[in-house]
């Protein structure tokens, strides 16, 4: 029995720092993508040609997402509405067809948002967002 508890012990700890390690990776995810979005704040949008290209009067929003990814499925009622009532253009980029354009955005996760206003980066949202925030950081 003592040589029981010792194992279940044992494996407690391991599993407990395995734990601690996934956390401490994810809470250092999202410090590194705020900072790397408050960094592209201001700064012009990487890529201004092809779809881009009506970003650059107006304001606009560029979403990455995933088809099988289940929040983007949940983003698309919200995108839609947006682009019908606020006339906001929107270019949608799906990020399995399109891999080096999301790295070049700096995107590293599905649902993102990047805000535009007349080519330049306002905001940019990690996840899934409402169309409360969207509206918010765009000031309509």
């Amino acid at each position: 029995m003592d040589t029981a508890i010792k194992v279940f012990y044992y494996i407690a700890k391991i599993f407990f720092f395995i734990a601690f390690l996934y956390l401490s990776f994810i809470v250092f995810l999202r410090i590194y993508w705020g900072f790397k979005s408050k960094r592209m704040k201001g700064k012009p949008l990487p890529v201004l040609d092809g779809d881009f290209a009506r970003l650059k009067k107006g304001k606009g929003l560029v979403y990455f997402y995933s088809p099988t990814c289940q929040p983007c499925k949940a983003m698309e009622p919200i995108i839609r509405k947006l682009v019908r009532d606020a006339k906001i253009k929107v270019v949608r980029i799906n990020t399995n067809e399109k891999p080096e354009l999301a790295r070049k955005c700096g995107v590293l996760a599905t649902p993102s948002e990047i805000l535009v206003e007349d080519g330049k980066i306002i905001e940019i949202i990690f996840g899934p967002a409402t169309e409360g925030d969207i509206r918010k950081g765009l000031r309509l």
